[in-house]
């Protein structure tokens, strides 16, 4: 009866980040920590997530520690949040006394001086499932042995510091539970939803994390996945966009296949769309694959594109071509795909301003190539342990300056290389971003790209809350066309020409600027967003409110100016039409 009645030993994990403009880390929240949770869950202990800035989860321990006894603390460490991880290490400890646990990517490349810094009792490297498991029978019931435990570090209690065997990794990765909002501490409503299909790459790029550390790929099966994913958007009614964060999802054609056939049928049920990573040498081979992913739903894909410098591909071991990444760029311009992301290294292997511009070069190609299809950013190389860039620099031309990225929140360089300094490689990255934005800008106002593309763009921004680097720099930046697309979009307007002649008087035209949009008189003409009304014209938007039909408008207009035919009134009206000055809603 005493058992049956004693409280569950209760381990709260965390993902924690210093304070950085925007908070982007926190938009998926932590699916491994998810995963923990649910796993611990099972196996009978109390296991809650939080993912935040360090003050938010202080105050997280802090309520839940009065609420009931917490047994055991665990972060998730990766390579930008070490120095996070440390202070609220030593926080835990001095205030609390609870047991600490670090796990994670960058637990690989974590020690003794860790461990005696922060002050935390155990790191965990590789997966965490059962080791997690192992030390919370100890911890919370003394079961077992810490020699027993593998894959964890320690210092014993002769102030020994302790490496145990690696562990094995699991076969079983079907068998684990699916992460739940019941276990999430935070509150937030999600909007989308990470999904694991596979643990592991099998490719071995330079700059990396699972290339320099992964063993193997383990990939789960297409009607677990599946059934997490119908499971996880029951649970979260208002989630809309599934991402795919496996390296590589498109590895294999028939399994992706299969999953596009899942996805699609799913779809039926609930209306969601999906994001993945490719590999671009295996789309370039495979140009059907993306077709069926692009009619399954997914509206945006990564490709690792890194360079525009065939020998900088290379050096990073690829296994991918300048040709590959045109040639995808071409079938996902074809296919329909409404956002193909790439990300540019600056200041990577043997970079020089020579190099800069042949990749800046390469980018304004591929806007050619695919007009308001690619979605650009940049990083810089992080020293992540056991990489190739990590282990020997200088067989890329770099220096590391700052091997435990404590300078830096992924927005500033930590290296230099043989050309550049760190802040000529902070000045390019910028100079990088504007030439490419100047770019899309010339791209859209030369009406290079197709209108249905931009009304995707605002359709998945307004619905799926997907804005891309188009939709945030380019298109929004003009308040006449985000009105014109709102109200076509969320009022279901539609284009002239999509609108069949006996129905157009039936519809509402409404206007796209109001008041404080307009800019008043010149001359004979009124202007708005440098485009001319004439009187006529003027006085057709007036009318055009939303609440007036086409043929009221067209007898309206007609009397006033005697217009002969009505066919004249509505010629204006398809005219301003095509200067998004108004919309024809049903």
């Amino acid at each position: 009866m005493e058992e049956l009645s004693r409280e569950r030993p209760y381990i709260l994990l965390m993902y924690v980040q210093r304070a950085v403009y925007g908070r982007k880390f926190e938009f998926l929240g932590n699916l491994g920590i998810s995963s923990l949770a649910a796993y611990l869950e099972n196996k009978g202990y109390k296991a809650r997530a939080f993912t935040g800035i360090t003050t938010d989860a202080a105050d997280i321990f802090a309520g839940e520690f009065q609420k009931s006894p917490i047994t055991a603390a665990g972060f998730y460490c990766d390579y930008d949040n070490q120095t996070a991880v440390e202070e609220m290490s030593r926080h835990l400890k001095m205030k609390y006394g609870v047991k600490v646990i670090i796990g994670g990517p960058h637990a690989i490349n974590l020690g003794e001086e860790f461990i005696r810094r922060s002050g935390c009792d155990f790191i965990v490297r590789g997966d965490g499932e059962a080791a997690l498991f192992e030390l919370m029978e100890y911890i919370a019931d003394g079961r077992g042995g810490l020699e027993k435990i593998s894959g964890i570090l320690y210092i014993d209690e002769n102030g020994s510091f302790i490496t145990n065997p690696p562990r094995d990794l699991s076969e079983s990765v079907d068998e684990y539970p699916f992460p739940s909002n019941s276990f999430e501490l935070g509150g937030r409503k999600r909007y989308n939803l990470s999904v694991m299909a596979a643990r592991g790459c099998p490719f071995r790029c330079a700059f990396c994390f699972e290339g320099g550390n992964t063993k193997k790929l383990r990939p789960r099966s297409v009607k677990k996945v599946i059934e997490e994913i119908r499971t996880r958007l029951i649970e979260n009614p208002e989630a809309n966009y599934l991402w795919f964060v496996d390296d590589t999802f498109t590895l294999n054609y028939d399994r992706t296949a299969e999953f596009c056939e899942r996805l699609s049928e799913l779809r039926k049920e609930r209306d969601f769309v999906w994001f993945c990573e490719g590999h671009a040498s295996l789309l370039a081979k495979n140009p059907g694959l993306i077709k069926l992913m692009v009619n399954s739903g997914m509206v945006r894909m990564q490709i690792g594109m890194e360079s525009g410098c065939p020998e900088s591909l290379k050096s990073y071991h690829k296994q991918a071509t300048i040709q590959d990444i045109e040639e995808v760029a071409r079938i996902c311009a074809e296919a329909g795909l409404p956002q193909l992301a790439g990300n540019f290294i600056i200041g990577g292997s043997h970079e020089t301003q020579d190099t800069l511009e042949r990749t800046a070069s390469f980018v304004e190609r591929l806007h050619e190539i695919a007009p308001g299809l690619i979605d650009i950013s940049t990083t810089f190389i992080m020293p992540l342990p056991n990489t190739a860039i990590s282990k020997s620099p200088r067989d890329f031309g770099v220096k590391i300056l700052d091997h435990g990225s404590y300078t830096t929140t992924e927005d500033f360089p930590v290296n230099e290389t043989d050309s550049l300094s760190r802040f000529e490689i902070s000045g390019a990255a910028k100079k990088f971003l504007v030439r490419c934005v100047d770019r899309m800008e010339k791209i859209f106002k030369d009406g290079l790209v197709p209108r249905e593309k931009i009304k995707r763009h605002f359709e998945l921004s307004l619905k799926y809350s997907l804005s891309s680097s188009w939709y945030r720099f380019i298109y929004s930046k003009d308040q006449l066309l985000k009105q014109y697309y709102e109200i076509m979009i969320l009022r279901n307007g539609s284009h002239f020409d999509e609108i069949s002649f006996d129905k157009i008087n039936y519809y509402y035209p409404r206007r796209t600027f109001n008041d404080t949009m307009y800019d008043g008189y010149f001359n004979s003409g009124n202007y708005f967003n440098r485009v001319s009304l004439t009187a006529i014209e003027f006085d057709i938007s007036l009318l055009c409110d939303g609440r007036n039909r086409v043929d009221s408008i067209l007898s309206a207009v007609c009397r006033k100016y005697r217009c002969e035919t009505p066919e004249t009134v509505l010629r204006l009206l398809i005219s301003m039409e095509n200067k998004r000055l108004i919309v024809f809603i049903p």
